[in-house]
């Protein structure tokens, strides 16, 4: 593993808290998924990983349009940058909601709408 490499999954470990960001399950199952595939040219950025636990990896791999359309996956012509992304965001009752963002490569990400994310995923978001 290359360093940037190295410091690309130690980011996303940071920012996510070693928490499944589909299922907000806490521990060591969580794996650092790369949200546009490896096999599709998705490269180990900050803006393209997340954390996933086993099992909502398996899932995602399973189910890759409709985990493109709920924003756990970025197809492979896209930008995960660019790309819409679901993550849990806390809220003032100590609570937590669904939330849609943009990762960067410096393990922030930015909240958007859910209709700028509707307009993103424009037709993986009609068939889901």
């Amino acid at each position: 593993m290359s360093p940037a490499d190295q410091i690309a999954y130690e980011t996303v470990t940071l920012r996510d808290g070693n928490v499944c960001q589909k299922c907000h399950r806490h521990g060591a199952a969580t794996q650092r998924d790369h949200r546009k595939n490896r096999s599709q040219g998705g490269k180990t950025t900050v803006a393209n990983l997340q954390q996933l636990c086993v099992f909502c990896h398996d899932w995602k791999t399973s189910n890759p349009r409709r985990a493109i359309a709920e924003g756990w996956a970025c197809p492979g012509w896209a930008d995960p940058q660019w790309w819409p992304a679901r993550r849990w965001l806390p809220t003032p009752l100590n609570t937590l909601r669904a939330a849609w963002v943009y990762y960067d490569d410096h393990g922030n990400f930015t909240e958007i709408t859910e209709l700028e994310a509707r307009s993103v995923l424009g037709m993986y978001w009609m068939e889901s």
